[in-house]
């Protein structure tokens, strides 16, 4: 096996975020049979770990990361890792590219809110990431079979399948696998230490919690859990429901969910009295003590492609780990586990009155709890991280494949040219925002004193102040239609700039089909010119045999003729014997008629 670096877009720590938790993990349980670097935008806080170095690069400064790469013969990194670091695409080695966040789709809800233009530029974006990333990986990692059959499709429009590929891979299951989120291999304990109960105000140890683990992201569906709570508080006064709601600890801001459920919960008059939020982010090694303290664990999701695609969250898989029914949206993949092993409930989805009976159900129904809980424990053994990573491992310690990138360094220093001038283009516009209107400096005086003397200023300066504002009128107008030009020369560049890629990226398609039937003709060729020895080999004896042949009737041919001349003459002979007995014949037939 070769060593193995790891790079992982988001914090690496104590406390941290799915797509951190993923890294962790993965370097955690490669590292038993490897070397791992594991690399993070920020210092990995961890102790250290055996067989694992840690690193750090800055986010966005490719002379951070190219140290690392330089080093490295295998790379295994997520997508948004080359949305800012694009040499990431022109690494010389083996490239095992994790798509288990299905991007696209995540950035269609995340920028749901914001301008049409702004969404479809970030989806275009998105949308060429993933190409450039299809058409670069050796290897490809999924979280769910549903996942791979989209990658699939998007493999095959790319031209990246062929009848070879195929008969070496079948399945192609060595160029891309499924390694889902896993559960911890190491059981969850509590260290002792309170972590809701005594913790938060109206929460003691009398009270069943409904924990809602997961963060409060927009694409996500915590209002319905909210309006279900007035039905379940009648029938069960003694839980609670509390929301595990902290600061992301990485880059991704605050978002709107977080907010609106807040609201939604004053409004129902249960802040703080039958709902309540903890507000910290829960480092990784001390999640234990807030799981195992719930009775129930939440999470529901809206109807959308994020959802559809989505891997089962990590923080679901936390349920297994410590053995607690869900209740869940019914639509993605926890769903369908869940309710395949009966590890929870299945709701439909925005539906608060099912979510309540459910929730009744399992706080009141202690058999049926008891039957889910173990249910849901048997399923974390399962799907412990030492069991899925087996398709990474086998990649890693498959051969290398070297590949020519050349022809995508030369277009990578193209974009990376244009993303220059796009930058500059957009800082000057940035400035031209700032200054363009242009107006006297009149404030509005608050005080009787104050309006006083603008009154004497504009006596003494008379028509100057008017003749000041009129320029600068004036001024202002030629400034605003200034920016609105530069406004429709950047918008007539972009799209210009987005047709020219479409254009590419058709002509690179085109490209690699040509290549492709090429490469098949070749095939062919070669195919039939193995069948073709056989016949080649028995024309070559037949025709040593006729030379053969033909050398021996070269040999006989002189006698034959000799013997041929011998035979006329002999032939020639009996004919003139003939020519005299019958002369004789003729004599004495004329002596007997006399």
């Amino acid at each position: 096996m070769s060593d193995l670096l790891i790079i992982s877009h988001d914090v690496v720590g104590q406390r941290m975020a799915g797509p951190g938790i993923r890294m962790w993990e993965l370097a955690r349980t490669l590292a038993k049979q490897i070397p791992v670097t594991l690399i993070a935008p920020r210092p990995i806080d961890f102790p250290s770990a055996s067989g694992i170095t840690y690193g750090q690069y800055t986010w966005g400064e490719k002379t951070t990361l190219a140290p690392y790469l330089d080093e490295a013969t295998t790379v295994l990194a997520n997508s948004f890792v080359a949305s800012v670091h694009p040499e990431l695409l022109t690494f010389r080695g083996r490239l095992i590219v994790d798509l288990y966040d299905p991007t696209v789709f995540e950035n269609l809800e995340l920028f749901r809110q914001r301008p049409l233009a702004e969404r479809k530029a970030q989806t275009q974006r998105d949308i060429t990431l993933l190409r450039e990333l299809l058409l670069r990986g050796d290897h490809f990692l999924c979280a769910t079979e549903r996942q791979r059959d989209l990658y699939i499709g998007g493999l095959l429009a790319l031209g990246r399948l062929s009848p070879a590929l195929v008969d070496s891979d079948p399945l192609l299951r060595d160029l891309i696998d499924v390694v889902p989120f896993g559960v911890s291999d190491d059981p969850p304990q509590a260290s002792g230490q309170p972590a809701l109960r005594g913790v938060l105000d109206d929460l003691n140890a009398d009270h069943q919690i409904i924990l809602w683990s997961s963060g409060l992201w927009d694409w996500l569906d915590p209002l319905t859990l909210v309006r279900a709570m007035p039905d379940v508080l009648t029938a069960v006064p003694q839980a609670r429901l509390v929301f595990l709601a902290g600061r992301h600890p990485g880059y991704v801001p605050e978002m709107a969910a977080y907010r609106q459920t807040r609201n939604l919960a004053a409004e129902l008059g249960l802040l703080g009295n039958g709902i309540h939020f903890y507000d910290e982010w829960i480092p990784y090694a001390q999640r234990a003590d807030f799981l195992l303290e719930a009775t129930v664990m939440v999470s529901l999701h809206r109807a959308h492609l994020e959802t559809r695609y989505a891997a089962v969250r990590s923080r679901v898989l936390d349920h297994f780990w410590v053995g607690r029914p869900s209740i869940v949206s019914v639509g993605d993949a926890a769903a369908e586990l869940i309710q395949e092993h009966q590890a929870g409930e299945v709701v439909p989805i925005g539906n608060s009155q099912a979510v309540a009976a459910a929730l009744i159900h399992l706080l009141t129904d202690q058999q049926h709890w008891s039957h889910q809980s173990a249910q849901a424990t048997a399923l974390g053994r399962r799907l412990r991280w030492s069991q899925v990573v087996a398709p990474l491992r086998r990649m890693v310690s498959s051969p290398v494949r070297t590949t020519d990138h050349s022809t995508t360094e030369k277009r990578q220093s193209t974009m990376d040219n244009l993303q220059t001038i796009l930058q500059e283009r957009n800082a000057l516009i940035r400035e031209l925002e700032k200054y363009w209107q242009v107006a006297p400096d009149s404030p509005q005086p608050g005080s009787i004193t104050g309006r006083v003397k603008q009154w004497l200023q504009r006596r003494v300066t008379g028509s100057l102040h008017a003749d000041l504002c009129r320029v600068a009128d004036q001024q202002r107008v030629f400034n605003a239609t200034l920016i609105n030009l530069v406004y429709r020369l950047s918008s007539a560049f972009d799209e210009q700039a987005r047709r020219t890629e479409e254009q590419l990226h058709t002509l690179r398609y085109e490209t690699t089909l040509h290549q492709q039937h090429v490469v098949n003709h070749l095939a062919s060729l070669t195919q039939q010119l193995a069948e073709m020895k056989p016949l080649l080999e028995v024309v070559r004896q037949e025709q040593i045999t006729l030379n053969t042949e033909l050398q021996k009737a070269r040999d006989t041919l002189p006698p034959l003729h000799q013997h041929i001349i011998d035979l006329e003459t002999r032939i020639l002979d009996f004919d003139e014997v003939l020519s005299q007995v019958a002369q004789r014949l003729s004599d004495l037939s004329l002596s007997l008629s006399k």
